[in-house]
Protein backbone atom coordinates (compact mmCIF):
# COMPACT_ATOMS: atom_id res chain seq x y z
CA UNK A 1 0.00 0.00 0.00
CA UNK A 2 2.86 2.37 0.86
CA UNK A 3 4.63 1.64 -2.42
CA UNK A 4 1.44 2.29 -4.38
CA UNK A 5 1.16 5.69 -2.73
CA UNK A 6 4.79 6.47 -3.57
CA UNK A 7 4.19 5.52 -7.20
CA UNK A 8 1.21 7.88 -7.40
CA UNK A 9 3.17 10.71 -5.78
CA UNK A 10 6.10 10.36 -8.18
CA UNK A 11 3.77 10.26 -11.19
CA UNK A 12 1.83 13.29 -9.92
CA UNK A 13 5.07 15.22 -9.29
CA UNK A 14 6.28 14.45 -12.83
CA UNK A 15 3.05 15.70 -14.43
CA UNK A 16 2.96 18.75 -12.15
CA UNK A 17 6.52 19.69 -13.09
CA UNK A 18 5.72 19.12 -16.76
CA UNK A 19 2.83 21.60 -16.71
CA UNK A 20 5.19 24.40 -15.63
CA UNK A 21 8.40 23.44 -17.42
CA UNK A 22 6.80 23.07 -20.82
CA UNK A 23 6.00 26.78 -20.76
CA UNK A 24 9.70 27.61 -20.55
CA UNK A 25 12.38 27.80 -23.21
CA UNK A 26 14.45 24.95 -24.65
CA UNK A 27 11.90 22.18 -24.19
CA UNK A 28 12.02 18.92 -26.17
CA UNK A 29 9.30 16.31 -26.49
CA UNK A 30 10.10 12.89 -27.83
CA UNK A 31 9.67 9.16 -28.31
CA UNK A 32 11.79 6.25 -27.10
CA UNK A 33 12.08 2.87 -28.78
CA UNK A 34 14.41 -0.02 -28.11
CA UNK A 35 14.94 -3.20 -26.10
CA UNK A 36 14.56 -4.09 -22.44
CA UNK A 37 16.06 -6.97 -20.50
CA UNK A 38 16.27 -8.25 -16.93
CA UNK A 39 19.18 -9.18 -14.65
CA UNK A 40 18.48 -11.39 -11.65
CA UNK A 41 18.33 -14.99 -10.46
CA UNK A 42 17.29 -16.33 -13.88
CA UNK A 43 19.80 -14.11 -15.71
CA UNK A 44 22.61 -13.30 -13.25
CA UNK A 45 25.08 -12.01 -15.85
CA UNK A 46 24.92 -8.41 -17.04
CA UNK A 47 26.71 -9.43 -20.24
CA UNK A 48 23.88 -11.68 -21.43
CA UNK A 49 20.74 -10.08 -22.87
CA UNK A 50 18.45 -12.98 -21.97
CA UNK A 51 15.40 -12.71 -24.25
CA UNK A 52 15.35 -8.93 -24.79
CA UNK A 53 11.95 -7.51 -25.70
CA UNK A 54 10.77 -4.26 -27.35
CA UNK A 55 10.08 -1.16 -25.28
CA UNK A 56 8.41 2.16 -26.12
CA UNK A 57 8.10 5.43 -24.25
CA UNK A 58 7.34 9.14 -24.22
CA UNK A 59 9.39 11.91 -22.61
CA UNK A 60 9.94 15.62 -22.37
CA UNK A 61 13.22 17.33 -21.64
CA UNK A 62 13.74 20.71 -20.03
CA UNK A 63 17.16 22.02 -21.13
CA UNK A 64 18.42 24.10 -18.23
CA UNK A 65 21.48 25.22 -20.20
CA UNK A 66 23.94 23.78 -22.74
CA UNK A 67 25.28 21.27 -20.20
CA UNK A 68 22.36 20.21 -17.98
CA UNK A 69 18.83 19.01 -18.70
CA UNK A 70 15.93 17.49 -16.77
CA UNK A 71 14.03 14.67 -18.46
CA UNK A 72 10.72 13.12 -17.39
CA UNK A 73 9.02 10.22 -19.09
CA UNK A 74 7.06 7.00 -19.06
CA UNK A 75 8.05 3.65 -20.56
CA UNK A 76 6.27 0.41 -21.32
CA UNK A 77 8.36 -2.73 -21.69
CA UNK A 78 8.23 -6.49 -21.46
CA UNK A 79 10.67 -8.34 -19.22
CA UNK A 80 11.35 -12.02 -19.90
CA UNK A 81 14.12 -14.52 -19.14
CA UNK A 82 14.67 -18.27 -19.20
CA UNK A 83 17.09 -20.79 -17.74
CA UNK A 84 17.51 -22.32 -21.21
CA UNK A 85 19.99 -19.59 -22.11
CA UNK A 86 22.35 -20.83 -19.38
CA UNK A 87 23.85 -24.30 -18.94
CA UNK A 88 24.51 -24.76 -15.21
CA UNK A 89 23.34 -27.61 -13.01
CA UNK A 90 20.99 -25.25 -11.17
CA UNK A 91 19.44 -23.86 -14.35
CA UNK A 92 18.92 -27.35 -15.78
CA UNK A 93 17.23 -28.45 -12.57
CA UNK A 94 15.00 -25.40 -12.24
CA UNK A 95 14.14 -25.04 -15.93
CA UNK A 96 12.47 -21.73 -15.08
CA UNK A 97 11.18 -18.85 -17.16
CA UNK A 98 9.34 -15.67 -16.31
CA UNK A 99 7.63 -12.79 -18.08
CA UNK A 100 6.05 -9.56 -16.98
CA UNK A 101 4.73 -6.28 -18.29
CA UNK A 102 6.69 -3.31 -17.00
CA UNK A 103 5.38 0.23 -16.55
CA UNK A 104 7.84 2.92 -15.52
CA UNK A 105 7.64 6.64 -14.69
CA UNK A 106 10.95 8.41 -14.20
CA UNK A 107 12.77 11.68 -13.77
CA UNK A 108 16.50 12.08 -14.46
CA UNK A 109 19.11 14.80 -14.72
CA UNK A 110 21.39 14.72 -17.76
CA UNK A 111 24.91 16.12 -18.13
CA UNK A 112 26.32 16.86 -21.61
CA UNK A 113 30.11 16.52 -21.88
CA UNK A 114 30.11 19.01 -24.78
CA UNK A 115 27.94 22.18 -24.86
CA UNK A 116 24.89 21.13 -26.89
CA UNK A 117 21.51 22.45 -28.00
CA UNK A 118 19.31 21.44 -30.90
CA UNK A 119 19.51 23.85 -33.88
CA UNK A 120 22.04 26.11 -32.17
CA UNK A 121 25.08 26.76 -34.39
CA UNK A 122 27.03 28.13 -31.42
CA UNK A 123 27.12 24.64 -29.87
CA UNK A 124 28.27 21.20 -30.97
CA UNK A 125 26.09 19.12 -33.27
CA UNK A 126 26.48 16.16 -30.90
CA UNK A 127 27.45 15.37 -27.32
CA UNK A 128 28.03 12.30 -25.17
CA UNK A 129 25.98 12.48 -21.96
CA UNK A 130 25.31 10.66 -18.70
CA UNK A 131 22.15 10.58 -16.59
CA UNK A 132 20.91 9.55 -13.16
CA UNK A 133 17.59 9.94 -11.35
CA UNK A 134 14.63 8.24 -9.72
CA UNK A 135 11.89 6.00 -11.13
CA UNK A 136 8.78 4.17 -10.00
CA UNK A 137 7.83 0.95 -11.74
CA UNK A 138 5.14 -1.73 -11.74
CA UNK A 139 5.50 -5.39 -12.73
CA UNK A 140 3.15 -8.39 -12.74
CA UNK A 141 5.49 -11.41 -12.98
CA UNK A 142 4.42 -14.87 -14.09
CA UNK A 143 6.83 -17.75 -13.40
CA UNK A 144 6.85 -21.18 -15.04
CA UNK A 145 9.14 -24.15 -14.49
CA UNK A 146 9.39 -27.80 -13.62
CA UNK A 147 6.16 -28.52 -11.70
CA UNK A 148 5.85 -24.79 -11.05
CA UNK A 149 3.36 -22.25 -12.37
CA UNK A 150 3.14 -19.08 -10.29
CA UNK A 151 1.23 -15.93 -11.16
CA UNK A 152 2.84 -13.31 -8.96
CA UNK A 153 0.97 -10.37 -7.52
CA UNK A 154 1.50 -6.85 -8.83
CA UNK A 155 4.63 -5.23 -7.46
CA UNK A 156 5.14 -1.46 -7.29
CA UNK A 157 8.57 -0.26 -6.26
CA UNK A 158 11.26 2.32 -6.95
CA UNK A 159 14.54 2.15 -8.84
CA UNK A 160 17.54 4.32 -9.63
CA UNK A 161 17.98 4.78 -13.39
CA UNK A 162 21.45 5.70 -14.63
CA UNK A 163 23.34 5.38 -17.87
CA UNK A 164 25.01 7.06 -20.81
CA UNK A 165 24.41 7.94 -24.42
CA UNK A 166 25.03 10.31 -27.31
CA UNK A 167 22.77 13.13 -28.59
CA UNK A 168 22.78 14.34 -32.21
CA UNK A 169 21.28 17.18 -34.21
CA UNK A 170 19.25 15.37 -36.85
CA UNK A 171 17.48 17.98 -38.98
CA UNK A 172 16.23 21.44 -38.07
CA UNK A 173 14.56 21.21 -34.69
CA UNK A 174 14.76 17.40 -34.61
CA UNK A 175 17.25 15.50 -32.51
CA UNK A 176 18.31 11.86 -32.22
CA UNK A 177 19.81 9.97 -29.32
CA UNK A 178 21.29 6.58 -28.50
CA UNK A 179 21.37 5.51 -24.87
CA UNK A 180 21.87 2.56 -22.55
CA UNK A 181 20.39 2.73 -19.07
CA UNK A 182 20.42 0.44 -16.06
CA UNK A 183 17.81 0.39 -13.29
CA UNK A 184 18.92 -0.58 -9.80
CA UNK A 185 15.93 -1.85 -7.86
CA UNK A 186 15.55 -2.53 -4.15
CA UNK A 187 13.61 -5.78 -4.45
CA UNK A 188 14.28 -9.41 -5.39
CA UNK A 189 10.70 -9.88 -6.63
CA UNK A 190 10.84 -8.33 -10.11
CA UNK A 191 10.91 -11.91 -11.48
CA UNK A 192 8.35 -13.17 -8.93
CA UNK A 193 10.49 -16.17 -7.90
CA UNK A 194 9.55 -17.83 -4.60
CA UNK A 195 12.49 -18.49 -2.28
CA UNK A 196 11.85 -22.24 -2.09
CA UNK A 197 10.86 -24.85 -4.63
CA UNK A 198 8.08 -27.34 -3.89
CA UNK A 199 10.56 -29.93 -2.58
CA UNK A 200 12.57 -27.40 -0.57
CA UNK A 201 15.14 -26.63 -3.29
CA UNK A 202 16.23 -22.97 -3.21
CA UNK A 203 15.18 -21.03 -6.30
CA UNK A 204 16.36 -17.50 -5.61
CA UNK A 205 18.89 -15.52 -3.60
CA UNK A 206 17.02 -12.89 -1.63
CA UNK A 207 20.32 -11.15 -0.82
CA UNK A 208 20.72 -10.01 -4.44
CA UNK A 209 18.16 -7.55 -5.77
CA UNK A 210 16.99 -7.63 -9.38
CA UNK A 211 17.91 -5.13 -12.09
CA UNK A 212 16.48 -4.24 -15.48
CA UNK A 213 17.86 -2.31 -18.42
CA UNK A 214 16.54 -0.29 -21.35
CA UNK A 215 18.63 0.24 -24.48
CA UNK A 216 17.33 2.28 -27.35
CA UNK A 217 16.95 5.25 -29.65
CA UNK A 218 15.23 8.56 -28.96
CA UNK A 219 13.66 10.96 -31.43
CA UNK A 220 12.81 14.39 -30.07
CA UNK A 221 11.56 17.76 -31.28
CA UNK A 222 12.52 21.16 -29.87
CA UNK A 223 9.49 23.34 -29.22
CA UNK A 224 10.12 26.82 -30.58
CA UNK A 225 9.41 29.75 -28.28
CA UNK A 226 8.80 33.36 -29.34
CA UNK A 227 12.44 34.17 -28.58
CA UNK A 228 13.64 31.27 -30.73
CA UNK A 229 11.52 32.44 -33.69
CA UNK A 230 12.81 36.01 -33.43
CA UNK A 231 16.40 34.74 -33.66
CA UNK A 232 15.73 32.61 -36.74
CA UNK A 233 16.01 33.94 -40.30
CA UNK A 234 12.67 34.70 -41.93
CA UNK A 235 10.81 35.52 -38.66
Amino acid sequence: MIMKMRFKYILFFSLFTLSFSILGQNVDIGLTGGLSYYIGDINPSIQIMNRPKPTIGLFYRKNLNKRYALRYGVNYAKLTATDKVRSTDLSQYRHLSFSSDLWEAYGVIEFNFIPYQINNRATSRFSPFVFIGLAAFKVSPEVRGRDLDVLGSDLISVSIPFGLGVKFNFSGNWGLGIEWGMRKTFTDQVDGLPEKYADGYQLSNSQNNDWYSIVGLTLNYKILTHKDRCNMPGF
